[in-house]
């Protein structure tokens, strides 16, 4: 961190300038070894860089902490230099966050640090998650397979949502063409047809007045309809920060019929891996059991993990608190009681993951495959009855004349 400072010296009087120091008083006796006594010294201040402003243009991709870990672990068990398997990573081609990072990670180590400590100051590319196993990892003499653990775990998220992109293609094609073809029946076909439908003698069919009275409504009120909307975006957004509001959201989403299944599945798969994973490797259940709620985004079954935590701490065990929570599952409780009560948690969380993983998919695709027909039947019956009520005067106009 760049610190900025203003110190006397017997010599030159009053001097500025600026020091690199993690701390403030890590500055203050920098400068004082200069031989200078610091009068001012704060945080330096400068523009914000692009990566500050949009981190999310700028993250480390899950492929590249796959490869990371990948290369990582053959090289430690090949016997090879953790110092110079960091060089090695950064010299090849990687993004540029990538490279300060493990530059980073690399001056940390030439200091004395750990593998885990390094990558911790680094909260934007390794979660806490990461970190841990990597620790324990360290700590054990098992480095090497923690680091095959985070990529497998990588691995499988990734190609979770490689499929659910790859399944969604279609629906999302079907819909962007039918809004474009709406968009050239509004603004192209419709206006001309609109003024031959003014200048009939005839009654104007019920299906036209309604095209009409839509299409002149929304040119008319368009500007405070997309103002609306954005505003209701944010509003929403906003409101989600706020706490109470946020545990309600997610609360009617877990009990939702057609998203709840999928929501509360999805966290389970989540957490129960991660336990499954950290215990395996060596952490005790109570840092699990901390890092996995720190994985789970649902703001319900955060707070029933979280009262299971303080059940565990005061003695009583993880089940008594996680059955009066109604959002969790009755087998996923079952599974908690049947493991604290022969001993094996883990092998139960890791059967709770797999189970909970495969009823997340089957789900997924058949939602995804009621979501194809539903989108064109949609759109299509859109598209149908414009072209309709367009055509409908026309056909009776032609009809008249005879």
């Amino acid at each position: 961190m760049t610190f900025q400072y203003v110190a006397y010296n017997l010599e030159k009087g009053v001097v500025k300038g600026r020091v690199e120091a993690h701390t403030m008083a890590e500055a203050r006796d920098l400068v004082g070894r200069q031989g200078s006594k610091p009068l001012l010294v704060r945080p330096a201040r400068r523009l914000p860089s692009m990566e500050e402003l949009l981190p999310s243009l700028f993250q480390v991709s899950p492929k590249e902490l796959i490869r990371f870990c990948r290369y990582l672990a053959a090289m430690l068990i090949s016997g090879g230099s953790l110092l110079r398997t960091l060089e090695m990573l950064q010299m090849e081609g990687c993004s540029r966050r990538m490279r300060r990072t493990l530059e980073a990670i690399r001056k940390t180590l030439d200091e004395g640090g750990s593998l885990s400590s390094a990558m911790g100051q680094h909260p934007l590319v390794f979660s806490p998650l990461f970190i841990s196993v990597v620790e324990v990892g360290e700590y054990t003499g098992r480095l090497a397979p923690a680091l095959e653990q985070m990529a497998d775990i990588h691995e499988k998220d990734r190609e979770a949502k490689s499929k659910a992109i790859r399944t969604l293609m279609y629906p999302a094609a079907i819909i962007a063409l039918s809004t474009i073809t709406l968009g050239v029946l509004i603004t192209v076909a419709l206006p001309p047809m609109l003024k031959v439908f003014e200048s009939m003698d005839t009654q104007v069919p019920f299906p036209t007045r309604v095209t009409i009275l839509l299409f002149s409504k929304g040119r008319e009120h368009f500007l405070k309809i997309l103002a609306m909307t954005v505003a209701i975006v944010v509003a929403l957004s906003l409101l989600r920060r706020v706490p109470r509001v946020r545990y309600w959201m997610d609360a009617a989403q877990a009990r939702s019929p057609l998203l709840g299944s999928l929501v509360v599945s999805g966290e389970l798969a989540r957490f129960s891996c991660t336990m499954a994973m950290l215990m395996e490797a060596g952490v005790s259940l109570s840092t699990a059991l901390r890092l996995g709620i720190s994985g789970c985004k649902n703001q319900v079954l955060r707070r029933a993990f979280m009262e299971a935590e303080e059940s565990l701490l005061s003695g009583h065990g993880l089940a008594s608190a996680l059955k009066r929570c109604p959002t969790l599952p009755t087998m996923f409780v079952e599974l908690v009681i049947m493991g604290e009560e022969s001993n094996s948690l883990r092998r139960t969380m890791n059967d709770a993951s797999v189970t909970y993983q495969k009823q997340l998919q089957q789900r997924l695709d058949s939602l995804l495959g009621l979501l194809e027909p539903a989108s064109t039947l949609i759109v299509g019956g859109v598209v149908g009855f414009l072209a309709f009520s367009m055509f409908l005067p026309i056909y009776s106009s032609l009809n008249a004349l005879k």
